[in-house]
């Protein structure tokens, strides 16, 4: 019996692996719950956001994406200007703004998770929040290495609908949000709910699911404002 005991509390009190999230998910959500971990995940997931980035930075075609209609009247020099200021707008935007997005995303799970009657903490939220985006920003880099070697230049991800749908830009906004690797990290987000935030089964998909509405109403709506901005 004890050693049967001492192998169980061995099993238990073993740190989680970023990368088991991967092909095990529920043993490292579980041992999330004992024992959260920031540090090298958060190292990851930042090397993973600046290397798509930078990848989709540096394939975007600037010139197309750029309204022609703001380049008229400028000389070729200010063209080059603008079409640089944009490309390296486009890289520190996109680094900043996924780094602070790991800071508050964490707080909607933890009021997630405060709602449907569970106990947790910040910490833990954030090291669930790093586990699922490591999903959200691999496929970051593996858009931004299609973009980069193929040229293609869209401002939308190869592996969501809008890639294979056709349709005009405010439609395509909302298509963008129905990714492959974005469906991938809410189905991971509903098993974290459960095993690391220690709430129910059902609770975790509600939870889960209504996120994922609410990304995707925010996206048509985006894509409404394009829309309606592009005729102006």
């Amino acid at each position: 019996m004890e050693p049967n005991l001492e192998k169980n509390n061995t099993a238990v009190t073993e740190k989680p692996s970023i990368f088991g999230v991967i092909t095990s998910p529920v043993v490292q959500f579980k041992r999330l719950r004992e024992h959260p971990v920031i540090g090298l995940p958060l190292l990851i997931v930042i090397i993973l956001i600046a290397a798509g980035s930078i990848l989709r930075g540096l394939g975007m075609n600037y010139e197309e994406l750029l309204n022609s209609s703001s380049l008229d009247g400028l000389t070729d020099d200010q063209i080059e200007m603008t079409k640089t200021i944009a490309k390296f707008g486009s890289i520190f935007g996109s680094i900043f703004g996924g780094i602070i997005a790991l800071f508050i995303v964490p707080l909607i799970y933890w009021l997630c998770v405060k709602i449907s009657g569970g106990v947790t903490t910040y910490k833990k939220m954030l090291s669930l929040g790093l586990f699922t985006a490591l999903i959200t920003n691999i496929g970051l880099v593996i858009n931004g290495l299609v973009i980069y070697f193929t040229g293609a230049g869209s401002l939308y991800p190869v592996t969501s609908l809008a890639s294979v749908i056709p349709a005009g830009d405010g439609v395509s906004v909302f298509l963008s949000a129905i990714d492959i690797f974005s469906i991938w990290s809410y189905i991971l987000l509903a098993l974290g709910l459960r095993y690391t935030g220690g709430i129910s089964k059902k609770a975790g998909w509600i939870s889960a699911i209504v996120l994922f509405v609410i990304m995707l109403l925010v996206s048509a709506v985006g894509g409404l404002l394009n829309s309606v901005a592009a005729g102006v």
